[in-house]
C-alpha cells in the first residue's frame, strides 16, 4: 500500500511493529506450558516417593533385623533355671502359651544391669499388634518387681512358637504335665505375621541341639594314620605276647 509521507500513513506503519501475539497463539504458549508442568511434577513426585518408600522398608528391614537379632541372643543362650514369681510360686525355666507369651531364663554373657549371677529373664509378649521384650531386673521376684517394657517390632498380626522336645516332635505349649521345670527344648521355631512383610520363619537352636563335628581332610588323615599304627602295634604286642608278665605275677 502507497501512502503519502503523512501522519496517518506514520500511524498506520507504527501501529504494525507494534503488533504483538494473538489470543490464539497465548493459549497456546500456556496450554505447552501447562502440559510440561505437569509432567515436571510428576517425575519429581515419583522420584520422591519411591525414595519415601526406599527409606520406610529400610527403616522396616533394620527394625526386624533388630528383633530377630534380641531373639537370637535370647533363644539360643537357654539356661535350665526355674524362678520363683513376686507369690513365691515356682515358674519354668522356659515357658510358652499363645495367649501369654513366652517367657525364659537365659545366660547374660556380658555384663549388664539386669544380670543377677549371669542370669537374667526374659519375655516377649504380643498386644495390640506390637511385639514387646520384657526384662526383670531380678531372676527371683519379689511381689513389687516390675519388668523393663520395650518395643522391638510393630504390625505383628501374629507371634506363634513351635517348640521341639527330647522326642524330636514339635509342641505348641511348653512345659507339659510330664515335664520338669527346668526342661529345655531343642530347637525354637518364631513365626511372624506382618502386616506389610507377610509371614516370617525363624530357627533357632536350643541347648540340648546336638550339634556334629566337622571332619576335615586332615582330620581323616590323622586318624587313618593312626589307624595304622594301632595295626602295627597290635601286630607286634601279639607276636611278642610270650615276653609280656601275667596278670597273676603282677
Amino acid at each position: 500500500m502507497n501512502c503519502l509521507p503523512n501522519r496517518r500513513c506514520l500511524s498506520q506503519q507504527r501501529q504494525q511493529a507494534q503488533r504483538g501475539f494473538t489470543l490464539i497463539e497465548l493459549l497456546i504458549a500456556l496450554s505447552i506450558s501447562s502440559v510440561i508442568s505437569v509432567i515436571a511434577y510428576q517425575t519429581v513426585s515419583s522420584v520422591v516417593q519411591v525414595q519415601t518408600r526406599t527409606e520406610a522398608h529400610t527403616e522396616q528391614m533394620e527394625t526386624l533385623q533388630r528383633a530377630m537379632w534380641w531373639m537370637e541372643q535370647d533363644f539360643i543362650q537357654l539356661a535350665p533355671r526355674s524362678i520363683q514369681d513376686g507369690l513365691g510360686s515356682v515358674l519354668p525355666a522356659f515357658q510358652y502359651r499363645e495367649d501369654l507369651g513366652v517367657e525364659l531364663t537365659r545366660i547374660a554373657e556380658f555384663p549388664t544391669p539386669y544380670g543377677s549371677g549371669g542370669l537374667i529373664r526374659v519375655a516377649y509378649q504380643l498386644e495390640d499388634e506390637t511385639l514387646y521384650r520384657l526384662v526383670w531386673p531380678v531372676v527371683d521376684r519379689a511381689p513389687d518387681t516390675q519388668p523393663t517394657r520395650t518395643p522391638i517390632l510393630t504390625g505383628v498380626e501374629r507371634f506363634e512358637i513351635r517348640l521341639m522336645n527330647m522326642q524330636d516332635q514339635f509342641v505348641n505349649i511348653w512345659p507339659n504335665e510330664s515335664q520338669a521345670l527346668s526342661a529345655l527344648p531343642k530347637l525354637t521355631e518364631v513365626r511372624l505375621q506382618l502386616a506389610e512383610m507377610g509371614e516370617i520363619t525363624r530357627l533357632f537352636m536350643g541347648a540340648e541341639m546336638e550339634v556334629l563335628p566337622v571332619v576335615t581332610e586332615s582330620a581323616a588323615d590323622s586318624n587313618s594314620d593312626s589307624d595304622v599304627t594301632s595295626d602295627t602295634a597290635t601286630e607286634s604286642g601279639t607276636e611278642s605276647n610270650t615276653l609280656l608278665p601275667n596278670e597273676s605275677d603282677l
